[in-house]
């Protein structure tokens, strides 16, 4: 519905509201102010001896049967939970002044005129009509009967449609999430106008995981990476392209990102497959997987064995006799940190606050640790703010920083080399 309340109480409050302001602004009042009250007791209870009451009492609450069946939303059935409750209000509308006759009768004439005048009541959070009920005074009799007080000057109301909203039930606590995954690729199933005459390269594409904060008060932390995301070992990339199929696509080279020398990638790194596009051959994608070690890079020509250190390379198809090469594609070769499981993210210390860890590609005095924004020295013995980073073994240890650290606060262990950094994955809890 367009609107709804969890409470009736809401709707009582809000025409005792409406009244009291009316009776402030009459004539009489503004004359003289006499004390009057208005109350949602009950007649026999909002009584006060020396003041003038205007009881407003919810006295019955039924099914309002034009809106019992409320429309359905979406395409199936739903529950009562899912729909509010559509209700009729009946008001007991009483005053009372203990010696006064003419204040009783104008207190309830201001009321009258007021809801008379406003028979409607609409607002950003509630819609609703109030109407005088024709009721005899036979059945007002029988209704003071039941009362089993002394009859009153009274008058019932009718306010509708209110509609009650249902209780919704408590969410299921959700297991926080550990990894996000993206991948971007272009629209493999255009069709050129003209097809490329020789192989041409459009984009590279390759799955990230970002590893978040071990808890969910921390998911919406942003990890900045140095660099644009690289491929670490061991990782596939994807060649985007059309006329991959071709004799003048049958190898794939690696170079720097500066160019003076060339590497060709052994056949066994291919990985064939059926096109996305669905045309014969492989003429749209080429599947690389990257060896899981990494290695220093040979001379120019010579065929890779090893993922090559981190760093800036670009990559182009083409054809070793002819000396065809197609456009180059940038790729970014990232170092790895090892030994970070689907769950559990923090990186803990040990007894004497020390943490540690292994990567892989690292390279010596190319190498830098950070927490989130705070770089660490690199140094020969692990001191507060210090790590200590072995590139044959990849060991890496370090102590947090003594200050400049959020207490209580989740930061990322960022491992950077030759300005590319690992893919988010470590996690450190600040004491």
């Amino acid at each position: 519905m367009a609107w709804s309340v969890q409470d009736l109480a809401q709707v009582t409050h809000l025409l005792i509201s409406q009244l009291t302001a009316a009776i402030k602004a009459s004539p009489r009042y503004v004359q003289n102010h006499f004390p009057f009250e208005v109350s949602g007791l009950m007649p026999a209870v909002s009584r006060t001896d020396g003041t003038n009451v205007l009881s407003l009492y919810l006295l019955h609450v039924g099914r309002d049967p034009y809106w019992r069946n409320t429309p359905v939303q979406g395409q199936r059935a739903q529950l009562n939970t899912s729909q509010p409750l559509s209700l009729n209000l009946s008001y007991l509308l009483t005053s009372y002044s203990e010696k006064n006759w003419h204040m009783e009768q104008y207190l309830m004439s201001v009321a009258l005129a007021y809801f008379h005048a406003n028979p409607i009541y609409k607002s950003a959070t509630a819609e609703f009509s109030v109407t005088v009920e024709a009721d005899s005074i036979e059945e007002m009799s029988r209704l003071w009967q039941a009362i089993t007080v002394p009859i009153r000057l009274s008058a019932m109301f009718r306010v509708a449609i209110v509609f009650l909203a249902p209780d919704l039930p408590p969410v299921e606590d959700m297991r926080t999430p550990v990894e996000v995954s993206l991948s971007v690729s272009p629209d493999l199933n255009f069709i050129s106008p003209t097809p490329e005459p020789e192989p041409h390269l459009f984009e590279l594409s390759r799955q990230v995981a970002y590893r978040v904060a071990p808890i969910a008060a921390h998911p919406s932390q942003v990890v900045s990476l140095a660099g644009q995301p690289g491929a670490a070992a061991g990782e596939s990339v994807r060649l985007l392209g059309s006329g991959l199929d071709q004799a003048d696509a049958g190898t794939v080279y690696l170079s720097p990102s500066g160019g003076g020398a060339e590497w060709p990638l052994p056949a066994s790194w291919r990985v064939f497959g059926a096109a996305a596009s669905g045309t014969a051959g492989n003429a749209d994608e080429v599947v690389v997987q990257l060896p899981t070690t990494y290695g220093a890079t040979p001379a120019s020509g010579t065929t890779l064995t090893n993922t090559p250190p981190p760093g800036a390379y670009q990559i182009t198809v083409g054809h070793t006799g002819a000396g065809f090469r197609s456009n180059p594609l940038p790729i970014s070769i990232a170092p790895q940190v090892l030994g970070i499981g689907p769950g559990e993210t923090e990186l803990k210390p040990d007894p004497s606050h020390v943490y540690s860890f292994s990567a892989s590609g690292l390279v010596a005095g190319h190498t830098s640790v950070l927490i989130d924004q705070t770089a660490l020295t690199i140094g020969g013995a692990v001191a507060p703010g210090v790590a200590t980073v072995n590139a044959g073994t990849g060991a890496i240890a370090f102590e947090l920083p003594a200050a400049g650290l959020t207490s209580g606060s989740y930061m990322p262990v960022r491992v950077i080399v030759n300005n590319i950094e690992a893919p988010p994955g470590w996690w450190v809890k600040v004491p």
